[in-house]
């Protein structure tokens, strides 16, 4: 969907208010308002922008906020049209700050509009409602007409991506219809183009050709500017009522419109789809080519701020999507081994984007958060809180607001740049990959699944089932793992087939299988995925950790050789008080949001696990002693090993990852620590254990990844992450986790996926029965 942003001034000028002894400055604001206009208009945003720079300096060292409101919007417009996400939000937060302070409510509602057309772009949607739905509910006179029916725009855009057209069509006509009577044609072809779009997404074809059909009526009468989002969105409708040589013109006319604000990176995307659908596959990676290298710029400048980078990723998944299908189809059919490094390149490239800007560094944005930041954080997390004993809109609308301004702090906080990747992914993953290891690197996308098997002497790809396929699959095995269902024999060996029965034996025969994992397949238990139902040895099945030690990986782009090292610090946090009728508890007997049950066994887990360990500093945490305060100064003393043994409660919203429960205050409500807590926090631990209920729970995303705690420790800087897909026994789990840690310090240079598979085997062979529920349940994430 196209862009609808203000830039900068209206008929109404900037200087306008400028107090008469001052009418020197008033007239450069004027010109350079002008200047500014134009230079937007034949699309020079670069120039435009430094014009409306100019422009605010000026209304700066004249007093007039109303103009140095209007200018930082049109700077921000102009950075939004080029992409640049990261001074588009820096200059809008500049623009709301004196429209808020003075009340100049048309300045202020131009940001808004502003800010969440910036979202919409950024791919977070109900952001973009949200900021929308708030300006249009100010004073009567608080929105100038003028920019009433934008708003609507936005409003309308962000349902529609919610998979909500049904609520966003009339909002839609409403704003053309007001667009119109002021004589706007040119937003007007624009808004219907994008309601043509929308209702393409909601498959009513017949709604969109009429919308589209109209808008280009508009730009063709009126010479406008916005054909080329209309000449694409006509495209896919001759597309869907299979007239494709009406089609492919329309494509190519978009493609060779002028330069206009519908992204271009969109526009060979979707036709590079298209092509693909025509198995015109050399058309269709030249493409996915353009749109990669045009996203790459645009990612290279995007705001820093976690959940941002994680929408936009969403958005552009299917860049990196269309070029791994069309390239590695290419490569079967040309023996084109290039092309399987290209294709591999950009999977790592989709996949490293978001989580590489986390990791601690030198200069680190961290340690340039503000002391607001915190006094917000703690705001959200008690929001958070509420909405975990009780959802309502109101909550979950104050817990939106909080998060855009922790997003926009984060962001104002960031370095400038990520480094650049000095060398391809497939080059460095063989030079950090030693003899006994091998790397399987997943793609499942709309389009079909494939698999890379890399080891130090080559790469192979080969194709796997997919993604709607696996889902249905994964969910069945899953499911017949924990219960012990007899089928779950079965339904493994089919699942290894499928994903390693086309892979070479040079690479299976390796004892370290590294797996980067995609889609569905965050939510498979590899471990217990066998190799063959039934063997000599007594008739019992084979499973892959007796072949091999199994480790995730989030990136490996991200990926080091390190020789793990023996001891450091243990810092064990378990047993917390979860119920005010606990002895241990000395506060508000209130009720209470949440209740949970105590885990006593956790206590004795958190010894033992210590003893085996053999830290020479051990801090173990219990009861009331385990809060916020006391963890943040224990992880100061930089402990090698984390070791949580708590609940884990989901959260209302992030992903519907996981959020560490920890003691009641004594205000009695409960501690809770989330990934954004996590990642604001740098560590330098070796291992984080999570022995808690589902602690590796979290939406798996395109490109991101698996969302949530694991995600965020790795973030903060963790070597590895141990968690568990689902609940598991008190008793089971502590034996597994003795067994784990002896095995670490015995053998420290083999690293925790090698402990983790010996505590897994002792686990098989010491059992008379089935034990896949308990083992099968812990994996692990690691860097090295």
């Amino acid at each position: 969907m196209t862009a609808l942003s203000l830039n900068g001034s209206t008929r109404n000028s900037a200087a306008s208010t400028i107090p008469n002894n001052n009418s020197i400055g008033a007239t450069q604001i004027r010109a350079q308002n002008a200047a500014a206009r134009q230079e937007y208009d034949r699309g020079n945003y670069r120039k435009a922008r430094a014009l409306y720079l100019n422009a605010e300096s000026i209304a700066q060292q004249s007093g007039d906020f109303r103009a140095v409101a209007l200018n930082w919007n049109g700077a921000g417009a102009s950075a939004l049209a080029l992409q640049d996400y990261r001074n588009a939000l820096a200059d809008f937060v500049h623009a709301r700050q004196p429209a808020q302070a003075s009340r100049k409510f048309v300045p202020l509602a131009k940001t808004m509009n502003n800010l969440a057309s910036l979202y919409l772009q950024m791919g977070n949607p109900a952001a973009a409602a949200s900021i929308a739905k708030e300006a249009l509910a100010g004073p009567s006179d608080s929105v100038d007409p003028a920019i009433r029916p934008k708003l609507r725009f936005q409003l309308a855009n962000a349902l529609a991506r919610m998979q909500r057209f049904g609520e966003a069509e009339g909002i839609y006509h409403l704003a053309i219809e007001e667009l119109k009577d002021q004589g706007d044609l040119d937003s007007a072809a624009r808004i219907l183009g994008s309601l043509g779009s929308a209702a393409l997404e909601a498959n009513r074809v017949d709604a969109a050709e009429a919308a589209l059909s109209e808008a280009l009526m508009l730009v063709r009468v009126h010479h406008l500017t916005a054909s080329a989002n209309v000449l694409r969105g006509l495209a896919e409708v001759k597309d869907r009522q299979g007239d494709l040589r009406a089609a492919r013109s329309l494509f190519a006319s978009a493609i060779d419109a002028p330069q206009s604000l519908t992204p271009r990176w969109r526009l060979y995307a979707d036709r590079g789809a298209f092509r693909l659908e025509q198995s015109d596959l050399h058309g269709a990676l030249a493409d996915f080519r353009e749109a990669t290298r045009l996203a790459s710029l645009m990612r290279a400048d995007v705001i820093p701020a976690d959940q941002d980078r994680i929408s936009l990723q969403n958005g552009l998944s299917g860049i990196s999507a269309g070029l791994i299908e069309a390239g590695n189809l290419l490569a079967r059919q040309t023996a084109d081994r290039a092309l399987l490094r290209e294709t591999f390149d950009a999977a790592e490239q989709d996949r490293s984007w978001s989580l590489r800007a986390l990791l601690p560094a030198s200069n680190d944005w961290r340690a340039r958060l503000p002391e607001s930041y915190w006094d917000l954080l703690a705001n959200y997390q008690s929001i958070e809180r509420e909405l975990i004993g009780q959802a309502s809109p109101e909550l979950q609308r104050k817990a939106a607001a909080l998060q855009l301004k922790l997003q926009e702090i984060e962001a104002s906080a960031a370095s400038l740049r990520q480094p650049e990747q000095a060398h391809s992914a497939l080059d460095h993953v063989r030079s950090v990959l030693d003899e006994e290891s091998v790397l399987f690197s997943f793609s499942v996308t709309q389009y079909g699944g494939w698999a890379w098997a890399i080891d130090r002497t080559g790469v192979d790809v080969y194709a796997i089932p997919s993604r709607d396929d696996l889902k249905t699959r994964v969910a069945e095995f899953t499911r017949a793992t924990k219960e012990g269902d007899v089928h779950a024999l079965a339904m493994g060996n089919r699942l290894y087939q499928d994903l390693f029965g086309s892979a070479g034996t040079a690479h299976l025969v390796h004892k370290r299988w590294l797996l980067e994992l995609d889609g569905p397949l965050f939510d498979l238990p590899f471990a217990a995925l066998v190799i063959n139902e039934a063997s000599t040895r007594n008739s019992e099945p084979v499973y892959l950790i007796e072949r091999a030690a199994l480790e995730s990986i989030p990136d490996a782009l991200m990926l080091n050789r390190q020789t793990p090292s023996a001891g450091g610090g243990f810092l064990g946090i378990g047993d917390p008080v979860y119920n005010a009728a606990d002895t241990r508890y000395h506060g508000s007997e209130k009720r209470q949001d949440i209740v949970l049950p105590r885990l006593p066994a956790t206590a004795t887990e958190l010894q033992a696990c210590s003893r085996a360990w053999g830290a020479s500093r051990i801090r173990i945490l219990t009861g009331p002693d385990v809060n916020l305060a006391n963890l943040r100064s224990a992880l100061d003393a930089h402990p090698a090993v984390i070791h949580f043994a708590t609940h884990i409660v989901t959260a209302p919203g992030d992903h519907a990852s996981g959020l560490i429960a920890l003691s009641l205050d004594p205000s009695g409500a409960m501690g809770l620590m989330g990934p954004t807590e996590i990642v604001a926090h740098p560590v330098s631990a070796r291992l984080v254990v999570l022995n808690g209920c589902r602690s590796g729970q979290g939406d798996a995303l395109p490109g991101a990844g698996l969302m949530g705690l694991t995600r965020a420790w790795i973030g903060a800087g963790a070597r590895a992450v141990l968690a568990t897909g689902w609940d598991i026994p008190d008793e089971a789990g502590k034996n597994l986790m003795v067994e784990f840690y002896r095995v670490s310090r015995a053998q420290p240079e083999r690293g925790p996926a090698f402990a983790l598979q010996q505590a897994q085997l002792a686990a098989i062979k010491h059992s008379t029965k089935n034990t896949a529920a308990v083992w099968a349940a812990y994996f692990l994430l690691g860097r090295e």
